[in-house]
């Protein structure tokens, strides 16, 4: 049965191609396939077994989706694109009935000769495609005008439908109790370990579906690394240092949340840069409204934090949030991205000091006037009493 998208956003990716001139949009990048099929595939990273979208200005011309045979049935169950081809890998037939092409050429080139693309403008995504892949593409669409619309798919993609917006809340209020589950581990004589898989426990028993990460910097290990992937066994002690940065991930969309802490005691110089961060921050998300840019927002944000720290040391202060970790607006000094209605965004201030590395990041929903702050009631006090 047909069903409407209710991840991708449909008139913002039309008014984008309207704008363009563009006919066709090709995708298979992991996100941007993801994010128009709404399915949530495995391996389109592996460059021998791409899942491609075939999306097309005129609503005459159907979209098409293409994935490996081995992906054929689920793609067709859980995609709203009615038009599913499968080429040979892995299976060279399932339970689905219907003829596979040897390769995935054939099939796109089975697709556009059906639509009758010819003399089209199409977008695809350029430098972040392999060169074999768009040398292939290049092949089969001879005859038509090709242009990169990367950045334009970023822009597509920043502003979340309610769907997206629903996803991103819960994996953040998920995270956030495995963050009090986390803070409230910390101990001396406690492991790195312990804290870790209390994160977890605690993202799984509310909820997740996955978790997306725990980065865990704890006591001389690894005090200084800002992403750590993977806990050492190290033993806590009075006055260590302990940071984290985790994301629980709900059907395919991740928080992304930290705090950092010592335990027992911290220097004066420790309390005092961690006070500044946090206040800094704080100004800085509540002053967050559609129409600034991305660049904007960094030039306040490392003002402000400047009167108190000379020559801040972060080249960026923040960043989008949805499929992807890191999503348009990017908080630099160079970004003109403007924030529109409905993007989450994260704003982050870190600070390395006596061989730690201070670390906290918020939260939020920008709406029409301003922004609902997802992370604002999270605690923050450096010191954890023990």
């Amino acid at each position: 049965m047909p069903r409407t998208p209710t991840i991708f956003n449909e008139a913002r990716m039309r008014a984008m191609m309207d704008r363009k001139g563009l006919d066709l949009v090709i995708v298979r990048g992991v996100e941007n396939s993801r994010y128009i099929s709404e399915f949530f595939h495995n391996g389109g990273n592996l460059g021998y077994r791409p899942f491609c979208v075939f999306y097309f200005r005129d609503p005459a011309r159907k979209p098409a989706f293409v994935v490996p045979a081995v992906d054929l049935h689920l793609a067709m169950t859980l995609t709203w694109i009615e038009d599913v081809r499968a080429y040979a890998m892995a299976e060279f037939f399932t339970d689905v009935d219907t003829h596979f092409y040897d390769d995935f050429a054939g099939a796109a080139k089975a697709i556009l000769a059906e639509r009758g693309v010819t003399g089209m403008k199409v977008g695809t995504e350029g430098d972040n495609l392999t060169s074999g892949f768009r040398t292939l593409l290049d092949g089969i669409l001879t005859g038509n005008s090709v242009e990169d619309i990367s950045f334009d798919m970023e822009m597509v993609r920043m502003v979340k439908t309610p769907e997206e917006i629903r996803r991103l809340k819960l994996a953040t209020e998920i995270t956030v109790k495995a963050h009090a589950a986390f803070r409230a581990a910390i101990r001396p004589g406690a492991t790195d370990n312990d804290l870790h898989r209390a994160a977890c426990l605690t993202m799984l028993q509310e909820g997740a579906t996955a978790v997306n990460f725990i980065n865990v910097g704890a006591g001389s290990a690894n005090s200084f690394a800002a992403h750590d992937p993977f806990p050492r066994g190290y033993t806590l002690q009075h006055g260590d240092f302990v940071k984290v940065d985790m994301g629980a991930q709900v059907l395919g969309y991740s928080a992304d949340f930290v705090r950092s802490y010592f335990i027992g005691t911290a220097s004066q110089r420790q309390q005092d840069i961690w006070k500044w961060l946090n206040e800094v921050q704080l100004e800085l998300c509540a002053w967050i409204r559609p129409g600034v840019t991305g660049g904007e927002i960094f030039d306040r944000g490392y003002k402000h934090i400047s009167k108190y720290l000379e020559k801040f040391p972060r080249e960026f202060l923040g960043h989008g949030i949805g499929l992807g970790s890191h999503e348009q607006p990017r908080m630099n000094a160079v970004n003109r991205t403007v924030v529109e209605p409905d993007s989450v965004l994260c704003v982050e201030y870190s600070y390395y000091c006596d061989g730690v590395r201070h670390h906290t990041e918020e939260t939020f929903h920008v709406h029409a006037t301003g922004n609902d702050h997802w992370t604002k009631d999270c605690p923050r006090e450096l010191i954890v009493k023990v």
